[in-house]
């Protein structure tokens, strides 16, 4: 079936118009009997509130997840059009959707084609996606109608030598005062957008590290990684489970791997705040420069990160490793994505040296970007609204990082990586996508002595005292200074986790819900 959209009772989905890719030529059309899937997310029947709501988790999916009568509307607008319904998860609001490039073209009134750039060919679209009137309220994305590369993960790698030797997670978790504990009873979730775990080589790590190995969770979402041979996203994975893993051994831990688009990066999100394992932490070390997203999927992201600060899950996203610019060569700053989303924890970078005993002797901004090895992310988002925790700061939108970490890579983590016919090596690594996975293992164990959830972390990061925190004031990432309190190059500092641990036992439970 394809049937032709009529225009006239049709409505386009707010903020999905996309424009030419001025990089990019078209290489020829998509084959109309070409099969796609994409997620269709729907509407909360209640409205999401903006807070930590202090509910369970099924109060929330029932309050909070989708109409009936939407669901029931969008699967006959899909078969209508000759579309097979798939997947449909009424608490993460999702309904799959499959059919040839003809009936997609049909039902959503956009032209597909194959589209080259110089890192890769992808399908791709220009213009609006519109769906008929009778379902236009009820739908509010529709993602996996383009299939580009949407995200890289924040991983810089230095070499081992004599004088970089690195730390291990437990050294830096000694410098920034975590509290003990092994995570028995809490659940660590990571996002991943390519490559595989290795477990074999996890499970070295482990040993080596003296503490327990207990595998992560492997669950692959549409589909799972495109390439899973790919080996910086492998690394990636192993440095996230491997961080993760030793710090909090003992909790459940999970990986979601998913293919590197806009419709994947999303449905790992969803998945991880809605699966089984109920994750109070999520650690995301992906992520690009806001322009790459329109604005339909900044919308779906930041309606994500909603929901889970009103579950009470703690989500870091790190802040890039590109600088202030993110990389983008246009003269401008810009801030990564989704760490700019209000409701995530933006993480970023520092170069950390210690004392012989463990301690803190000196924190700066890390900018290592005359030596070509990165900087840390960090600025004011163009296209997101400050949260209510940044309200007193005065800057005109969403800051980022809200915290930072050891990121220089030369100043990094020594972590194991698999080098291919069964092999692995030592590799010194930073980047923030080392400290998301680091203060996710830190909101396990500070959740795990607390004895019930931490609510909204990122309005307590703002609200704790400044002793929480070893306050950056030297270096810059070639766009914000630091300086004494919040700025945008390094957040609040990094943090002393025995007392931020500290001020949330003394704060009453369920304070920001007063």
């Amino acid at each position: 079936m394809n049937i032709v959209p009529a225009r006239s009772n049709r409505v386009t989905i707010p903020g999905s118009e996309k424009s030419a890719d001025p990089r990019a030529t078209i290489v020829k059309g998509v084959d109309p009997g070409e099969r796609i899937a994409v997620t269709v997310r729907l509407r909360p029947d209640v409205p999401i509130p903006d807070g930590y709501a202090g509910q369970t988790r099924e109060e929330f999916e029932r309050l909070h997840g989708a109409r009936p009568a939407d669901i029931a509307g969008v699967d006959e607008f899909a078969r209508e059009y000759g579309l097979e319904v798939g997947r449909i998860d009424a608490a993460e609001r999702t309904m799959t959707l499959s059919g040839t490039a003809g009936e997609m073209h049909a039902a959503f009134g956009v032209d597909l084609a194959q589209f080259r750039t110089p890192e890769e060919t992808y399908r791709g679209r220009v213009g609006a996606i519109s769906v008929p009137q009778s379902v236009a309220d009820a739908i509010t994305s529709v993602t996996g109608l383009d299939d580009g590369t949407i995200s890289s993960p924040h991983r810089v790698t230095a070499e081992l030598t004599s004088s970089t030797q690195g730390f291990t997670p437990l050294e830096i978790a000694r410098a920034y005062k975590f509290p003990t504990g092994d995570g028995a009873g809490e659940h660590v979730g990571v996002i991943s957008l390519g490559g595989r775990y290795d477990d074999r080589v996890e499970a070295a790590y482990q040993k080596a590290m003296g503490v327990p190995h207990v595998p992560f969770d492997v669950v692959k979402v549409d589909g799972g990684a495109e390439r899973p041979a790919d080996s910086g996203p492998t690394g990636e994975n192993m440095l996230d489970a491997e961080m993760i893993g030793t710090l909090v051994p003992n909790a459940d831990k999970s990986i979601y791997i998913a293919p590197n688009t806009d419709r994947g990066f999303l449905d790992a999100i969803s998945t991880a705040l809605h699966d089984a394992h109920h994750n109070n932490a999520i650690s995301i070390s992906w992520g690009g420069p806001e322009m790459r997203f329109t604005p339909q999927a900044v919308r779906a992201f930041n309606e994500l990160f909603k929901e889970a600060r009103a579950m009470g899950v703690s989500v870091f996203s790190a802040a890039g490793d590109n600088g202030a610019t993110d990389g983008v060569g246009d003269g401008s700053l810009h801030v990564d994505f989704p760490s700019s989303s209000p409701g995530t924890i933006g993480t970023g970078g520092t170069k950390l040296t210690t004392k012989a005993d463990g301690s803190i002797a000196r924190e700066t901004v890390w900018n290592e970007l005359r030596h070509k090895q990165g900087a840390t992310g960090g600025g004011i988002s163009a296209i997101n609204p400050k949260p209510p925790a940044q309200a007193h700061l005065p800057i005109s939108g969403r800051g980022v990082p809200d915290i930072a970490g050891n990121a220089d890579p030369t100043t990094g983590f020594r972590m194991l990586v698999p080098l291919g016919e069964g092999k692995a090596g030592l590799e010194l690594v930073g980047g923030t996508s080392a400290v998301a996975p680091l203060y996710a293992a830190l909101a396990a164990r500070i959740e795990q002595n607390l004895g019930h959830p931490i609510g909204d972390l990122q309005q307590a990061i703002y609200a704790a005292p400044a002793d929480a925190f070893h306050d950056v004031t030297t270096g810059n990432n070639d766009g914000y200074a630091a300086q004494p309190g919040w700025d945008a190059a390094t957040g609040r500092g990094s943090v002393d986790g025995t007392k931020l641990l500290a001020y949330l036992h003394d704060r009453p439970h369920n304070a920001e819900l007063a």
